[in-house]
């Protein structure tokens, strides 16, 4: 059935301008569906045949776990060489580099002596050396957190055994979240050209463990101690000998979470004493692993080559399965997969199998030092090294310059449920060795699936393996491959960092910055004046109450906030007016079903719907169509009929907006199950259509079925343009009245009395949107922008739309003034009118400042009700991206905001939209639902439903955007013409 009446009206009608879409830079018609129906080959070929999970277990149970340099690896690089080979792959060979030693596991045992005795669970971590024989010592907990503190140990741990962490709680256990990889804040953006790189996260770490080991060793520690952090008896495994495979400097072992914190308790009651042995063994000598390496020869650029690559190796406490048995099969998998489908790329796509990632992504960084005359003839890498879960996305590392040809990349899989590609960094996987020297290196951001557990544990085995995620995550690597290949283009890299000196960077990182200075102040300002914002909101819900475009409330509330704005000793604070053709004022809607029961009806007139004059009974016709040319079976039927819209089907709410695949729509609005808000554009063409039949046929009214349940009703403009009287009388009707209407069409005829009131001003009426601003300082007419809608509709009383948005853009204004701000350049600030019958307010001002446009920096929009800000929304604008995570990391660092990092999708239905379409960069708040699907346009959007401190962090969003954009060096950059073009 098609998308339903309620769904046409709520996402056509109300929010008319919604059909802002995705713009791809996307190829050739021709290669586009040659692409697609290639993609459509390599899905099929891994859910219909894949090999994926006999060849893991294989790896996991017959070769086992693999430590680099043993022998069991040499035998899965051996073994994965022969499977690449089966599987029709070009040049499959091994890649030698050298360890300085390999390392064997023995045995290791511990138990607590005094003050009670008590068994421990331990197992060395990787190149400890043995304790050579049976150690007893007194338990020190080493709790220096600086070089400095070292002095106070000086003497004191000769025999010791040492632990320096304070452990955290395990129970009760933290809920996994498993698309934690994913909805987190956003990470700070890389330096600019000309700007000192970032520290490596683990340099500091490693630099500190280093450090630590050769005080240890000096001071003459018998052992160390390390908590595994996990529950159950987990434990955890990493590696002392460095990326050099050296021999570790003192014996050290992991110990089990409750065995940790079982000293801890009894440590801080008295001495503990442990008695403890390791036995553990080196080769003597360097030794020789391998990287495992095939490929698929590319047809027409063959030096040109695209990397999908996984890392072989594992510890060896359990069996490597999902670390990395699961990424390592995967790209074999989509290795077979892609030579079976037959496919033919044309640039060279190699598969790489790296060993010694577990010890520091040695095997990568040999890798890319052995092939260093080639790198330029790297495309780009993609690495699949987070367990069993699901792909939900690729990370891309900082790599900008490369995300709009991703998205590219990715559009024909829209059946993998993909979500939008994010910019986060990761430095734990192989990927990370090609970003570092320029090759675009991208990386699986994963499902969660229990990889907290497996990771490194006697828990990462076979039986851990999620076998339809897996094979999820080897179409993303064949598909993301090919598509790669086949692009006109290699991949555009990212310029090197500047490296300057050690005494230089410090010198530059130690200025000050303004810009963050004054955001502390903003933000503080805000949340000092969250009363003020809640007394705000509450004068204009309560006292003024619903504000419908051309009424005399809405006048009311646009003199009121002038005036605010006016008090804050703002510039310019005026109301600017344009023109509706008629007013139109709510009457009583009232109807019955009279045949072949007697039922009363819960309904209310749609906007700008013309009356019945009086009361008109008739036969229910239940009309639903697919196509314009259905409506045929209805012709010469509808003479005096009550039209029904729709069957109601079953309806599914919307999902977390950072969580919706990239290609769906992210409103947070209820809509029929299995059908994606798309294409609103030809829906709203076909709903003009289908007035104009009905009108034609005689039909007496028309009744349309709320999406809401429990009595709630909708409100949209209905059959009405321009304000102009709709096309028919026509009213919203409650979801239960419209279900129990079709069950009784279903058994037989129905009547139905109806009486729709409604009047119209008969003249046009000046309606107004609100203005104030900060003139810049140094570029006043250049101008940056932040906005809300003051009108609503007029069943609740417009608290949460837009009452809302419109007070955030008050209560930032306030902040900005009590903060001296001294932008750069201007700061306005734009409440409008006319937003819900369709964005009139926002389009009559881009027409009446035409002349300025292109003076306009930035607009945000913030129009979703009383949620939580996520993000920010950009509308496909791939220019601003960097510049726009620049000006909003302030609010991811800050921890009460978190904000995550801004989306690149295209949204409509909210005053951004029009400025977009004329080429201004405009963005919308992308906001945590908080019953929005409930409240939007019915009788619940009251003050009650307000959550006030995530109104108070919109409003500080809407501020440090403000400030931070009008600071910018440049204003925004804009989009292409050619992709403003193709989203109108």
């Amino acid at each position: 059935m098609r998308f339903q009446r309620v769904a046409l009206v709520l996402c056509v009608v109300m929010l008319a301008g919604i059909a802002e879409r995705k713009v791809f830079a996307t190829p050739p018609d021709g290669d586009a569906s040659a692409i697609a129906a290639a993609d459509a080959q390599i899905l099929s070929e891994v859910r219909e045949h894949s090999e994926v999970m006999p060849n893991l277990e294989y790896l996991s149970d017959t070769i086992g776990a693999r430590l680099t340099g043993s022998a069991l690896t040499k035998q899965a690089n051996d073994w994965t060489a022969a499977k690449m080979k089966e599987y029709g792959l070009a040049n499959v060979h091994l890649e030698p580099w050298t360890i300085a030693h390999s390392w064997t596991r023995g045995t290791a045992s511990a138990r607590i002596v005094a003050p009670a005795a008590h068994s421990l669970t331990i197992a060395s971590a990787g190149w400890a050396p043995g304790t050579n024989g049976v150690v007893h010592g007194p338990v020190v907990y080493f709790d220096a957190k600086t070089k400095a503190d070292f002095e106070k140990f000086k003497g004191k741990l000769k025999g010791a055994i040492v632990i320096y962490q304070e452990p955290a709680s395990l129970s009760p256990p933290k809920p996994e979240d498993l698309n934690d990889e994913y909805v987190r804040p956003m990470q700070a953006p890389p330096p600019v050209k000309g700007q000192p790189a970032a520290p490596s996260p683990f340099a500091a770490f490693i630099e500190a463990a280093r450090a630590r080991n050769e005080f240890f060793k000096a001071e003459g520690v018998a052992a160390v101690l390390r908590d595994s952090g996990k529950p159950h008896g987990l434990l955890n495994m990493t590696g002392v000998g460095g990326e050099k495979f050296e021999i570790g400097a003192i014996p050290s072992a992991f110990i089990t979470g409750e065995g940790y914190r079982l000293l801890w308790r009894m440590l801080k009651r008295g001495p503990v004493t442990i008695e403890i042995e390791m036995t553990n063994s080196f080769s003597e000598k360097p030794v020789e692993v391998y990287n495992t390496v095939g490929e698929i020869h590319g047809s027409e650029k063959p030096d040109e080559v695209v990397i999908l690559g996984a890392h072989l190796d594992s510890w060896d406490l359990g069996t490597g399965s999902t670390d990395n048995g699961t990424g390592s099969m995967a790209v074999l998998e989509a290795a077979r997969a892609l030579v079976k489908s037959g496919v033919k790329p044309k640039r060279t796509i190699r598969f790489v199998l790296f060993t010694g990632e577990e010890e520091g992504l040695v095997g990568s960084k040999k890798y890319v030092d052995a092939h260093k005359n080639d790198l330029d003839k790297i495309s780009a890498v993609l690495v699949h090294d987070t367990g069993t879960g699901r792909v939900l996305t690729l990370g891309l590392h900082d790599n900008y310059q490369d995300r709009e040809i991703v998205d590219q990349v990715l559009a024909p899989l829209r059946e993998l449920k993909l979500l939008e590609p994010s910019m986060a960094r990761s430095f734990g996987t192989d990927h990370a060795s090609f970003d570092d020297v320029g090759v675009p290196g991208f990386w699986c951001v994963q499902n969660g699936a229990e990889y907290s557990k497996t990771h490194h544990s006697q828990s990462d085995t076979f039986d851990k393996v999620w076998k339809d995620d897996l094979n999820q995550g080897a179409q993303v690597l064949a598909a993301w491959a090919y598509n790669t290949a086949q692009l006109p283009e290699m991949l555009p890299r990212r310029p090197l960092p500047y490296q300057p000196s050690e005494a230089v960077a410090k010198a530059e990182a130690a200025q000050p910055d303004p810009v963050i200075e004054m955001d502390a102040k903003i933000l503080a300002q805000v949340k000092a004046d969250q009363g003020q914002l809640q007394a705000d909101l509450s004068y204009l819900a309560d006292r003024i109450g619903p504000r419908l475009t051309g009424s005399h409330k809405l006048d009311e509330a646009s003199h009121w906030t002038m005036e605010q704005f006016k008090a804050l000793g703002l510039e310019n604070a005026h109301l600017e007016p344009w023109t509706i053709a008629n007013s139109w004022t709510r009457g009583p809607a009232i109807g019955r079903v009279i045949a072949p029961t007697e039922q009363a009806l819960t309904l209310a007139a749609a906007g700008w719907s013309p009356s019945t004059n009086g009361a008109v009974r008739g036969a229910v016709v239940g009309v639903g169509v697919l196509k314009m040319e259905d409506l045929q079976k209805y012709a010469g039927k509808l003479k005096g009929a009550i039209v029904l819209l729709d069957r109601p089907g079953e309806t599914e709410g919307p999902s977390n907006p950072m969580l919706t695949p990239y290609d769906e729509s992210n409103l947070p609005l209820d809509h029929p199950k299995n059908m994606p808000l798309t294409d609103f554009r030809a829906r709203f063409r076909m709903l003009a259509d289908e007035a104009k039949f009905l009108k034609e046929e005689g039909a007496a009214a028309v009744l349309m079925v709320s999406e809401k349940w429990y009595g709630l009703l909708n409100m949209g403009t209905g059959f009405s343009r321009e304000y102009q009287p709709g096309t028919l009388p026509a009213a919203y009707m409650a979801r239960e009245n419209a279900t129990l209407i079709w069950r009784l069409l279903d058994a037989g005829p129905v009547e139905a009395e109806i009486n729709i009131q409604g009047s119209f001003s008969g003249k046009p009426v000046t309606v107004y949107n609100t203005v104030a601003e900060i003139k810049g300082s140094e570029k006043p007419d250049e101008v940056v922008i932040i906005g809300g809608h003051l009108d609503s509709w007029d069943l609740g009383t417009g608290a949460t739309d837009n009452g809302t948005g419109s007070m955030a853009v008050l209560a930032a204004a306030r902040a900005l003034v009590k903060s001296g701000v001294k932008p750069k350049r201007t700061i306005r600030f734009v409440l409008f009118t006319g937003e819900e019958q369709g964005l009139n307010g926002s389009k009559a001002y881009v027409l009446a400042h035409k002349a300025e446009l292109s003076k306009i920096s930035g607009v945000l929009v913030h129009d979703t009700g009383t949620g939580k800000v996520l993000t920010i929304g950009l509308m496909h604008n791939y220019a601003a991206r960097e510049a726009m995570d620049r000006a909003l990391y302030p609010l991811a660092k800050e921890k009460s905001i978190g904000l995550a990092e801004p989306s690149l999708r295209s949204e409509g239905g909210s005053d951004h939209v029009p400025f977009d379409t004329e080429g201004v960069p405009a963005s919308w708040c992308i906001q945590d639902v908080a019953n929005y699907e409930k409240d939007h346009h019915s009788q619940t959007d009251t003050l009650e439903r307000v959550k006030w401190d995530d109104l108070a962090e919109g409003a500080q969003v809407l501020a440090i955007y403000a400030y931070n954009v009008a600071q910018l060096p440049e204003m925004l950059p804009r989009k292409p013409a050619a992709a403003q073009n193709a989203t109108r």
